[in-house]
């Protein structure tokens, strides 16, 4: 049967998880045979091989044009006759002006990392025929708001470009502990910059490798609930997170560290092959945590939370965790955090050390798990959420 048309309500970008979500499933809809597929939103930057961008470059096109008509008219509503896909995020909101997009079936994409909607939310939600989760944790949660039908799709890793394989040579000398996501509180930088202080102060030969930069400045109020640091990141509007001033700051010595701009998705396995260890205490990650899944996918040995969506690379894949996941203190409106966890920086530092110590057993280890991880090539995940949706 010939593929419906598909639209979803969302900027395709490769420097953010949902814009690589909307390109994989952009990619994996044109390898089934669809033709019309629409992005109601303008892109963010696009970095892809030659022929892959001459193929989505009409997405590209008719993205920028929907997305300057519907900033021009706020007040229409784009209906089309075949399913919509929306980003849903914390309390059901998604992209400014997905709420005026509708389809024959409205479908909602889902990743929330605060378990609890309020009555509006509620009310939004219904208009969804059904969800898709991409962990258990926001499956559980969605499951028992009882208001349609929720189908887990895992997030997947592309397995033409993350991958093991050899280092360069050029930082030989030095111990890399890579780490990566964009700086919030849930993604616990102030935990890795303490944990890696301590590490460093044994092993001057250690490297932090950081993938921090957001486009956004930070809220510093429960960052300094956790007594972990008082100040953050200055933000600058155009250079950015100005990440390694505040490094110094907390005392991580010059040469201790690297801090790395904005990359393209495609080039990150380059940077992650280089790393001895990757480590996620995120405090929550309402998906599986796709930056670590890249880094087990490269063989790099990685250790995650054992919390929120993180649990399910722990059950299903095996990869090591951080367990002592005490409650997170955060201020009173920041937002419903059950199921959060609060990693110890002295459980990273042991961890750190358990590489470090044992590396051949620990490389052995982590290059099984990349074997399996080629079962979650972005095709075949993405393929069951478009069989999913046209059922």
């Amino acid at each position: 049967m010939p593929i419906p048309s598909l639209a979803l309500t969302w900027a395709l970008s490769t420097v953010s998880g949902y814009g690589i979500y909307g390109l994989h499933i952009a990619l994996e809809y044109f390898r089934m045979g669809g033709e019309q597929l629409i992005f109601t939103h303008e892109s963010g930057p696009v970095a892809v091989p030659a022929l892959t961008q001459m193929r989505i470059a009409p997405v590209l096109d008719l993205a920028t044009k929907l997305s300057t008509f519907m900033k021009s008219n706020p007040h229409e509503t784009l209906a089309f006759t075949h399913p919509v896909l929306h980003a849903v995020g914390n309390d059901c909101k998604g992209y400014v002006g997905q709420d005026h997009v509708r389809g024959t079936h409205n479908i909602g994409c889902a990743a929330i990392e605060h378990p609890a909607f309020s009555s509006e939310a509620m009310d939004y939600a219904r208009t969804y025929d059904a969800f898709i989760a991409i962990s258990k944790w926001n499956e559980a949660f969605l499951k028992s708001l009882n208001i349609a039908p929720v189908h887990l799709c895992y997030q997947g890793i592309d397995t033409t470009l993350f991958m093991p394989g050899p280092k360069t040579g050029l930082w030989k000398n030095r111990f890399i502990v890579f780490s990566g996501g964009k700086f919030e509180f849930r993604k616990g930088q102030d935990i890795i910059a303490t944990a890696f202080k301590r590490f460093h102060a044994r092993h001057p030969e250690a490297l932090l490798v950081t993938s921090w930069q957001s486009p956004m400045p930070l809220d510093p109020r429960p960052f300094q609930l956790t007594g972990h640091c008082q100040t953050l990141p200055r933000y600058n509007e155009t250079r950015g997170l100005q990440i390694a001033p505040w490094l110094l700051e907390l005392g991580l010595p010059a040469g201790s560290f690297v801090e790395l701009p904005f990359i393209p998705n495609m080039l990150m396995p380059t940077v992650l092959r280089e790393c001895d260890t990757a480590i996620f205490p995120n405090r929550c990650e309402g998906g599986t945590n796709l930056v670590a899944m890249e880094a087990m996918a490269c063989g790099v040995p990685t250790i995650v939370a054992y919390n929120t969506g993180q649990k399910d690379l722990v059950e299903l894949l095996g990869v090591k965790a951080f367990t002592s996941q005490k409650d997170v203190e955060t201020p009173a409106d920041f937002g419903v955090t059950t199921g959060w966890g609060e990693t110890d920086p002295d459980e990273v530092v042991a961890a750190l050390e358990e590489v470090y110590t044992n590396r051949q057993e620990q490389q052995e280890q982590a290059t099984v798990i990349a074997q399996k991880l080629k079962a979650w090539d972005w095709g075949p995940q993405n393929h069951k959420l478009l069989e999913t949706v046209f059922a």
